[in-house]
């Protein structure tokens, strides 16, 4: 039995009574409960466009698709509901999911009928995602300036609030009458959504989805981005509510960065620039400020074992050094330049992250220390015979492992 889909005659019906003719599974994750009933409300996945959910029978829907013109409900149930043939039950929608995706569908038929009509581009993908929408079209390189005026002409046409209309048509031969943007692909059961008059459409095209009856409640579409795409340029948007929340919460980015540069809209972005050209100065003088600390620390240390290069015993002491001031990645600077001037086993503490850098000019495997014994106190990390690191969950365990190098290498 083919169901009857209420959507295609009212899309803003927002609750029915259906009876059930088929039912199926046992409630579980991989056998739900599935319903289907001889009158829907519920949109099927398809088209681009997800599915309507909402509640049938006080149960929550999980799913609903289609199949050779039977729409199927599942249900999010652990049980089965006592249901039975024949019964009747009451369905609501979750309205405010139908009337996003009735905004972000139109919205995208505009946008793709101004693409088509503006450079003759063709939409020959569309997805809808949960935080944008994307179309592809089959024209390479378009300019960001043809891309805004395009985006302008697209919100002109909602704001003109032209009435968007579906019609049904049994076979092929009567939809070809209507200035379509694609060819037909199908030849029976066809659905035509025409954006405006039919004479001159923004947008008429072959389509299963529900859309608002007027252009004007879709209410704005933000094009973000451009990508090149097998080809094509993939069109990256929003539209409806959905853009109508990406802009409040991009201005209140905006007032908040405004702000903290004591600026406005217009003058922020010099601001921001200007903050960062100081920002780059500043990092400048730390770097090279950084480096003579480390050329200091490494002379210090050369200096203080200068006579240990006379030594030709087979055990130089362990020098075990703690900077608080260095990072991890400065010590491993200290570590290649000090395997250069001696030849002992050098233990470097960074005690901020609770790492170690282990180095050594070959007589000591590094990275074979750190993985049969950092591990005792609970320590992680690795590396290879010259250098290895340790990362420790407390310095209480990092000092314990420090003691064991002291006593096991003196």
């Amino acid at each position: 039995m083919i169901t009857k889909k209420l959507y295609q005659s009212d899309v803003y019906q927002k609750e029915c009574d259906s009876r059930i003719v088929a039912i199926s599974g046992c409630g579980t994750a991989d056998d739900p409960v599935v319903l289907v009933l001889d009158e829907t409300i519920f949109f099927p996945t398809g088209g681009g466009q997800p599915c309507d959910l909402g509640i049938i029978g006080g149960i929550r829907v999980a799913d609903v698709y289609e199949n050779d013109g039977i729409v199927y409900h599942i249900l999010t149930c652990d049980t089965p509901p006592l249901f039975q043939l024949g019964d009747c039950v009451h369905s609501e929608l979750d309205w405010e999911r139908r009337f996003n995706h009735m905004q972000r569908h139109c919205g995208e038929h505009i946008l793709s009928g101004i693409f088509f009509q503006e450079c003759g581009g063709v939409n020959r993908g569309f997805h809808m995602g949960d935080d944008f929408m994307t179309i592809d079209i089959d024209v390479q390189d378009i300019s960001w300036e043809d891309v805004l005026r395009i985006e302008l002409l697209t919100n002109q046409v909602i704001w003109a609030n032209v009435p968007v209309t579906t019609r049904y048509f049994a076979h092929r031969e009567e939809a070809e009458k209507l200035p379509l943007r694609k060819a037909l692909v199908i030849d029976e059961d066809i659905s035509i959504v025409c954006v405006g008059s039919e004479d001159n459409p923004a947008d008429c095209v072959a389509c299963c989805g529900t859309h608002p009856n007027t252009s004007g409640q879709i209410g704005i579409l933000k094009i973000l981005k451009l990508e090149n795409n097998k080809g094509m340029t993939r069109v990256y948007f929003k539209a409806g509510q959905e853009a109508f929340l990406d802009y409040r919460s991009k201005h209140r980015i905006i007032t908040d960065l405004n702000l903290r540069y004591s600026s406005d809209d217009t003058s922020l972005m010099d601001k921001m620039r200007i903050q960062e050209e100081k920002n780059k100065s500043v990092r400048q003088e730390l770097y090279i400020l950084k480096n003579a600390f480390i050329s200091c620390s490494v002379e210090e240390i050369v200096k203080e074992h200068s006579e240990d290069k006379k030594n030709t015993s087979a055990r130089l002491p362990v020098i075990i050094k703690e900077y608080p001031y260095f990072s991890v990645n400065d010590l491993l600077s200290i570590s290649k330049e000090l395997l250069k001037e001696l030849n002992h086993l050098f233990v470097l503490i960074s005690p901020s992250d609770k790492t170690l850098i282990l180095s050594s000019s070959g007589k000591d495997d590094c990275g074979r220390i750190v993985k049969d014994n950092a591990g005792v106190w609970n320590g992680k990390g690795g590396g290879n015979t010259d250098s290895a690191r340790a990362m420790f969950p407390t310095m209480e365990d990092l000092n314990c492992f420090v003691t064991f190098i002291r006593q096991a290498f003196k």
